[in-house]
């Protein structure tokens, strides 16, 4: 479950999130896994966002550190 929501939710436009997580309950309904995240990989993305000038907002976050 962890897995098919964290690598696909990145690619999914804001407008289809709530029909893919709506899937992803059916799917496994009762089951909710937090994201595995790795913090000071996360911050170090915020860092390099901003000494680049651009805007280091979460999704733009989650993208990049989904792997």
């Amino acid at each position: 479950m962890r897995a098919l929501r964290d690598f696909n939710i990145p690619k999914i436009v804001v407008d289809d999130m709530p029909v893919f997580m709506g899937l992803i309950g059916d799917l496994f309904p009762a089951l909710d896994v937090p994201r595995k995240r790795d913090v000071e990989f996360e911050k170090n993305i915020r860092a390099a966002t901003l000494q680049l000038k651009l805007q280091a907002e979460e999704n733009f976050i989650l993208k990049v550190s989904t792997f």
